[in-house]
Order: C-alpha cells, then sequence, then structure tokens
C-alpha cells in the first residue's frame, strides 16, 4: 500500500491548484521472465517536479519509457488529462507534449550542435523540406541560454565537446520541442556541480511554466534540492508517494528508500604507503608556475573541477587515450607514456571510462563476454579460452558486484544501466595491478550500491593499489579520496589531505575560481608545496 505523507511541499507549484495532466494506472511490464513494472500507478501533475526513486532495476526507468512510447505496457492504462490515450510509439508521445531525455546519450557526435539540437523536429512525414538555418540557429541559441550554454559555438562539432556539456544539448533538445511533461532519466549523472545547478534552473523554470517534470535519479540531494513529490520504487512496484516538506530530511528519504537507516561514515583507511610512486610533472599551479604531484602506493587521489579544467588531460593521459604533452609521468620510478590503453596494462593500469553506452560495454556480447574481457590471458590456454575457469570467474565477479541478470549468457543490454555500470566497475577492478583510473565510477548505481563500490574501491587500495578518482559528484570524491587537488582553467589551484564533508564549500570555490580557506582539511597551496 503507497503511504500519503501530510505536509506542505517545499516550493509551490506554479499552479496553486496543480491538476493532473497524466496518470499511469495498475501499469504492468515484463522482460522475459523478469517483472519490471506490477500494477503501478502514479500522477504526474502541471507545475510539479515529480521525483522516482528506487535501486537499479526498481522499474523507474521503464515506466518513463511506457510514457515517452519506446515501450509497450503489458498491462494497464494511461490517460492524458484525464482520457484515456494509446502511446505507442515515440512520435505519438510527442504528439501528446510528452520528451523524454534518456539515461544515455542519443547526440550524433559528427554533427554541429544546431544540427543535434534540431535533430527530428524537421520534415517529419515530409519527403522534401527546405530547411530554415536561419530559424534554426535563433531557436537554438535561446535554448542554449536557457541552459547557461551561450558561449557555445552553434557549428561546432558535439563530438568535441566535454560529456557534461552533451548532456546539457540532450536536455535542450527535450525542451525544444516545448513539451507538456519532460521525463528526466537520471540527468545529472554526468554533470558536474556547476552544470548540476544549471539544469535545477531549468527544471524551476519549468515548474514556473506549468510544466510537469518527471525526474528518475539515484541522487537524493537532487531530490532534496528540486523535488516537489517523492515516488519510491522498489523491485517493480510503487511502495511510498510523499510531498517533499519541512518533515522530510535526506535520511528520511534515503530510509524509506533502502528500509535502513543512513550509512555511518567508515573509518579512515590505514595509510597509504610511504614515498612516491606516481608523479607528474609539469604542472600548472594557479600562479601559471609549473609543479609536480605525487601519490603514493595505496592512496586515493581525486581531482575535481568543472568541465574542461584540465582533469580529463591528466586522466586520458594516464590511461595512453590522448598525449598529455607537456604533462610527464613517472610510475613506480620509470618514465611512462602509454600511447594506448593496451600499453597502460602492460604496466598494471586499467581504466574505467566515462559514457556507459559509447565507451563501455559491448552492446552486442553477453554479460559472460563484457565482464571476463581484460581476464582473456588467465582464462586461455594456447588461444584457447577454458570455459569452466572463464564461468568460474564470471559468477565470483557478478556475486561481488550483486548484479542483478538472470543469466551470464544474456546480452548486457538486458541489464539495467546501474547494473550494466557494475559488470564494467568489476571488470576494470579485476585488471587493476598497480593503478585504477577511475571515471565517474558510480553513474547510475542506487544508493546501497554505490556505498558497497565505494568500499570495493578503498579495499583495492589497502592492497597497495593506487586509484585516480575523477567525478563530478563532490560526495563520492570526498566519501573516497585521501588527497583531492581542485582545478579551474587548466590549473592546479589547491591540495586537499584528508577532505571532510565540511570542505565543500572551499573545493567548490577553487573550481569556481574564487579561492576560499577551508574549514578542516588540512590544505596546501601548490605554490607553497611546490611537489
Amino acid at each position: 500500500m503507497v503511504t500519503e505523507t501530510t505536509g506542505t511541499a517545499r516550493t509551490e507549484p506554479a499552479n496553486a491548484q496543480p491538476i493532473g495532466l497524466l496518470q499511469v494506472r495498475r501499469l504492468t511490464k515484463s522482460f522475459g521472465a523478469t517483472q519490471a513494472l506490477a500494477d503501478v500507478s502514479l500522477t504526474f501533475r502541471e507545475g510539479e517536479i515529480h521525483c522516482l526513486l528506487g535501486e537499479n532495476g526498481a522499474g523507474k526507468s521503464t515506466i518513463g519509457k511506457i510514457i515517452g512510447g519506446l515501450y509497450t505496457r503489458d498491462d494497464g492504462e494511461i490517460l492524458f488529462r484525464g482520457q484515456p490515450v494509446s502511446v505507442s510509439s515515440i512520435a505519438q508521445a510527442r504528439a501528446l507534449g510528452i520528451a523524454v531525455v534518456y539515461q544515455e546519450l542519443s547526440l550524433a557526435p559528427d554533427l554541429s550542435v544546431r544540427a543535434n539540437l534540431q535533430l527530428g523536429r524537421q520534415g517529419a512525414g515530409q519527403p522534401f523540406v527546405k530547411l530554415k538555418h536561419a530559424q534554426e540557429a535563433h531557436e537554438s541559441m535561446q535554448i542554449l541560454r536557457r541552459l547557461g550554454l551561450d558561449d557555445i559555438d552553434l557549428e561546432q562539432r558535439t563530438g568535441d565537446l566535454p560529456v557534461a556539456t552533451q548532456q546539457l544539448i540532450e536536455i535542450g533538445k527535450a525542451l525544444l520541442l516545448a513539451p507538456k511533461l519532460v521525463i528526466f532519466d537520471e540527468p545529472t549523472a554526468m554533470l558536474g556541480a556547476v552544470e548540476t545547478q544549471k539544469f535545477f534552473n531549468v527544471l524551476r523554470t519549468l515548474r514556473q511554466e506549468g510544466t510537469a517534470s518527471v525526474l528518475i535519479t539515484h541522487h537524493i540531494e537532487d531530490v532534496m534540492a528540486v523535488g516537489d513529490r517523492i515516488s519510491i520504487m522498489r523491485n517493480g512496484r510503487l511502495v511510498d508517494s510523499f510531498p517533499a516538506g519541512p518533515g522530510i530530511d535526506e535520511d528520511t528519504v534515503l530510509e524509506r528508500l533502502t528500509g535502513k537507516k543512513s550509512h555511518a561514515a567508515t573509518a579512515r583507511r590505514n595509510a597509504p604507503g610511504a614515498g612516491q610512486f606516481l608523479r607528474i610533472d609539469n604542472v600548472t599551479q594557479r600562479n601559471g608556475d609549473q609543479a609536480s604531484l605525487s601519490a603514493r602506493k595505496g592512496e586515493i587521489v581525486g581531482f575535481y573541477g568543472v568541465v574542461g579544467c584540465g582533469a580529463e588531460k591528466i586522466l586520458h593521459g594516464l590511461a595512453g587515450l590522448t598525449d598529455a604533452q607537456p604533462l610527464q609521468f613517472t610510475l613506480d620510478n620509470m618514465p611512462y607514456r602509454p600511447r594506448s590503453t593496451a600499453q597502460a596494462f602492460t604496466r598494471g593500469v586499467s581504466y574505467l571510462p566515462s559514457g556507459r553506452a559509447a565507451n563501455g560495454i559491448f552492446a552486442t556480447r553477453s554479460i559472460r563476454e563484457n565482464i571476463v574481457l581484460t581476464q582473456l590471458s588467465k582464462l586461455s590456454k594456447l588461444g584457447i579460452i577454458q570455459k569452466r575457469a572463464e564461468r568460474d570467474i564470471t559468477q565470483a565477479l557478478l556475486k561481488r558486484y550483486r548484479v542483478k541478470y538472470q543469466d551470464a549468457d544474456n546480452l548486457i543490454t538486458s541489464l539495467s544501466g546501474g547494473n550494466q555500470q557494475k559488470v564494467l566497475l568489476a571488470r576494470a577492478i579485476a585488471r587493476a595491478e598497480k593503478m585504477l583510473l577511475l571515471e565517474e565510477p558510480t553513474i547510475g548505481i542506487d544508493v546501497d550500491a554505490k556505498h558497497e563500490i565505494h568500499e570495493c574501491i578503498k579495499g583495492l587500495a589497502e592492497t597497495g593499489v593506487t586509484v585516480v578518482l575523477l567525478s563530478c559528484d563532490l560526495i563520492e570524491t570526498i566519501a573516497l579520496c585521501d588527497t583531492i587537488f581542485t582545478m579551474y582553467g587548466g590549473r592546479v589551484v589547491q591540495k586537499y589531505t584528508d577532505p571532510v564533508l565540511d570542505d565543500q564549500a572551499s573545493i567548490v570555490s577553487d573550481v569556481l575560481g574564487q579561492h576560499i580557506e577551508a574549514k578542516t582539511a588540512q590544505t596546501e597551496s601548490i605554490e607553497s608545496q611546490g611537489v
């Protein structure tokens, strides 16, 4: 039974008495033997931000895809303004004024920003259409201003932009449709702190305009920042729905979500080993001088900054993806300049990239093939894969990382996005012999699983493996890292040793170019330390 909690919404929607724009009643959906939704009923109102929370595989995204016309329901009904409607295609959903921003990017990387924003809008069902580039440019610039991306060149190749900027452009595609209801599936997963605030501003504007917004997310802090109503799902069922209000805090939501109290902060790990293991030379400091950064064996080091701050260049250089000149790397007292991820592997360096669909999974391969990909040399004899050993490793990794699956021989795309991410993380950690490079490691991961994965990363570091982290989630960065280097404009601003949550204000000010003193962490100015 759904519990209705009394309380006044934190921010009153634009309409003092919001009406039900869209309702789903007794919605049911199965994929083979897996029941994704069971008898779910929800109402989405005009001028309201409705947040859907739940663990991986709870059915949140399935609801969005049914409403958006990507999936067809097995049972139940959809009502739009009180009238039953058929939503069996994306075109039908758009005709009703429903737009969806999916968890994975659907941009064409070789097309311009303008072309991506306009893709699919003109010429639907018309064989001959003259495109009006001036009108397109005007409309596109209006959307970019709304997203806080005024400085973007409309004709720039989209694939050359940072992932977080691409995510905002993906949101812009939906806004150009002037929708009555927008479904956002994990929209902040790839956004940094600044980009997230831009997105929140968009949500608040949609609320004022009377648009209904559905926010599917794992981030409770996002819900607390903008949510008007919170609905919690578990195992395909709606278990709770209540308005956000003064009596609702993060601990309350977490307890209703998981049935548990919030995770107690874990004690700091044993101190990393002595001496340098990784050294990065020719790093530009805040004052323009050059410096060197270092990390010890078993240390977890994070680089934090807004999109384009230069942290990606360091991580990608360590992974062998790009030439990081003028940076120079030393690994375990030997020069290190990998020309590919394969070369990095030979030095015991493993890498988890961001962009699960584009850079991580092999969509046409099974769960088993995806998870053991980095273990093939250990599983083969004379070039022949030892099936029993492969099966044993697969089962062990899937169990350790609590991946929810039916059959390891099913396609990896049969898994929810969060479970796909667990497979990729397991694959990366299994190959990390000396150093693990993590880029957005917990995108799409639910609260409990994120805590477990953090413990796995810390456990790996305890074995002496150095971890370098790049995450747009500041709370995650603080929770995991022994050391954080803040970056702004391609330069390192400050070093934080043993950071804690009270340092958030100082860290955010660093990455916005407005340095203030940290409250608690041991900090060192990079200029003064010179190392």
